[in-house]
């Protein structure tokens, strides 16, 4: 086996694996297709998988508390908000195919019924498209970089707003469209969802920082 097939080990416990360690030759949307045959094959994983912009296959181990009731929360308040205002509320169970390439799965995200409606949906299958709104939590065990990597993946296939919540540092990265940097907020109480989600405020230090 050359290097370039070897599985190797992110700093943040995530498996990296090239897709020819697993007999996938393919490349662009054909290897899209087959990585998402590959999921729905390996559904009773404990592992979730996204596939990179540059063909990459990436493990991710499962999450922990607090980390899974903090991602819990989240879509939890964004689902009340759209069961009132609209849209398409996801948790880290579906995954999004982005137009740029690669598969990614955000820890809970929000698509207008618009842009929902305007994609064909087939059962199985990533979504094809980006959401217009993506949060991102960092566990205990997760490097900041390679999620600071993945929020600028949302913008550069088309999401509008993100959040990146750290909260072991209690700390917020806000990404906006059309903004080169994103802000980061220390320890703030609420966010808000602007004009993407109007009238969304998620209190942030109430429902993941300060949370037991």
């Amino acid at each position: 086996m050359t290097t370039a097939t070897k599985t190797r080990i992110w700093q943040d416990n995530a498996l990296v694996i090239d897709p020819r360690h697993l007999g996938i030759t393919a490349s662009g949307r054909e290897l899209e297709k087959l990585f998402v045959n590959f999921c729905n094959q390996n559904t009773q994983s404990i592992w979730q998988f996204e596939l990179s912009p540059d063909g990459e296959i990436i493990a991710m181990p499962p999450v922990h508390y607090p980390s899974d009731d903090q991602e819990g929360e989240t879509f939890g308040r964004l689902l009340f908000w759209t069961d009132d205002n609209g849209g398409q509320a996801r948790n880290s169970n579906s995954s999004f195919l982005m137009p740029n390439g690669g598969v990614l799965v955000p820890d809970a995200s929000w698509t207008s019924q618009e842009k929902w409606d305007a994609h064909p949906h087939v059962p199985g299958d990533a979504n094809p498209f980006c959401p217009d709104f993506v949060v991102e939590i960092r566990s205990t065990s997760d490097n900041l970089a390679p999620l600071q990597a993945k929020m600028r993946l949302y913008l550069e296939n088309g999401a509008l707003l993100g959040w990146l919540i750290d909260p072991a540092n209690r700390q917020v990265y806000v990404y906006r469209a059309g903004q080169n940097e994103p802000e980061r907020l220390d320890n703030p109480v609420t966010l808000s969802g602007e004009d993407v989600l109007t009238g969304f405020v998620f209190e942030v230090a109430r429902w993941i920082f300060d949370r037991n």
